[in-house]
């Protein structure tokens, strides 16, 4: 039977999906993630209930129009007498009562009148004593409500040429919890290539796998398992978050350009591809496990950078260095779907930079299939980066 590179990398790959979810490790730290996914949109939930629970302060009057309080965000109720006001306010039917005195009104609470009210009923009765004030002129106050020039004042903000609409900074957020939740996606499973490989390397189980497959074909096998695990998973995470918040009525009326959330897979499966070449060639350097961080370092430092550049910029995009990065590969991979989100970039100069991505990655790869050869093998000292590099291959 003549061997198959294909076979190989289905059969390693397959593998690597059924370690990978046999990880308890992985699953808890999946789990936790979509806890607080649904967390969040719970917690957007009660605050949005809280708001649309809350009614307006209702006042007793007494021989005042209730009319006089539209407009104050205080609804007024009429009752006959001030027996019947102290009653309504010592009874917690309302929030206050007025009613006139000998030297203007009075204002019944029990304890303290919270601001709101307060100030809605020092705007209702002045507006009452200017009307009866004009009413003793013989003016109409309606007539002279009419005559009044415009006195709105409306705010332009200079500093800005514009905002976000609703929906666009609702897909900005969106494809902004969509990258951090990949890039987390990403440390979990591409670092889980690097412990897999420096542990099939230490029980010498490696040798034995190599002395019958290809050593890249192997490779391969073990980035693509967990790159569709991840996948999978991340499909999963936003699959079942973009269900939630659409339940949740928090974004009933908003309308969501869902071709960010594509972008953002792909900029995953590429990421995944990068840094799970890196992490593995990383593993292949050491002997124990124990050894692992010196050499996951540098990788781990490039994966924070890139966190750190989505997670800081997200009120800075349309800032020029973010813009620039935004064609960086790695950075790329996170801020071109969030520049894209943004409306900084077209669709077509996303995917570009994202291609541009994709061929760094093609790069990577072929350096990492060079340490491979050369370390996977070996069982002397760890090797640095720089010496993996510069070995000599078969």
């Amino acid at each position: 039977m003549s061997y198959s590179s294909l076979g190989t990398v289905a059969v390693t790959a397959k593998r690597e999906m059924a370690l990978a979810a046999k990880n308890r490790g992985i699953i808890v730290s999946v789990a936790l993630m979509l806890i607080l996914v649904l967390g969040l949109i719970g917690l957007g939930m009660f605050f949005d209930n809280r708001d649309a629970e809350v009614t307006p302060d209702e006042v007793a009057v007494v021989d005042v129009a209730p009319e006089s309080f539209t407009g104050t965000g205080v609804d007024a109720v009429t009752v006959a007498d001030r027996a019947a006001a102290e009653e309504a306010v010592l009874s917690g039917d309302v929030e206050a009562a007025v009613l006139p005195a000998d030297d203007g009104w009075e204002l019944l609470v029990d304890g303290t009148a919270s601001l709101s009210v307060s100030s809605a009923v020092n705007q209702a009765v002045t507006a009452v004593a200017m009307n009866d004030t004009l009413a003793a002129f013989g003016v109409d106050p309606a007539e002279f409500a009419e005559t009044l020039p415009a006195a709105t004042v409306t705010e332009t903000d200079l500093s800005d040429d514009g905002s976000l609409s609703e929906g666009d900074l609702a897909t900005l957020t969106v494809a902004f919890v969509a990258v951090l939740l990949s890039l987390s996606m990403i440390i979990f499973f591409a670092a889980n290539i690097g412990s897999r490989v420096t542990e099939e390397k230490s029980s010498r189980v490696v040798e034995l796998v190599l002395a019958a497959v290809r050593p890249l074909d192997f490779l391969a096998g073990k980035i693509l398992g967990n790159a569709l695990f991840g996948l999978l998973a991340s499909f999963l995470l936003i699959g079942i978050g973009a269900a939630a918040l659409a339940a949740s009525g928090l974004v009933e009326g908003i309308s969501f350009d869902w071709t960010a959330l594509p972008l953002v897979l792909l900029a995953f499966i590429i990421g995944m591809i990068f840094f799970g070449s890196l992490y593995a060639a990383a593993g292949a350097m050491v002997q124990r496990t124990e050894d692992l961080q010196t050499t996951q370092g540098p990788v781990m430092i490039l994966l924070l950078a890139v966190i750190y550049v989505a997670a800081f910029s997200f009120s800075l995009l349309d800032a020029t260095w973010v813009q620039v990065v935004a064609w960086i590969p790695p950075i790329s991979g996170a801020m071109a779907p969030l520049q894209y989100a943004a409306g900084n970039m077209t669709l077509w100069e996303a995917l570009a930079s994202l291609g541009i991505y994709a061929l760094v990655t093609f790069g990577a790869l072929w350096l990492v299939a060079r340490i491979y050869r050369a370390a996977i093998l070996n069982n002397g000292a760890k090797m640095t980066w720089r010496q993996a590099v510069t070995a000599k291959t078969a």
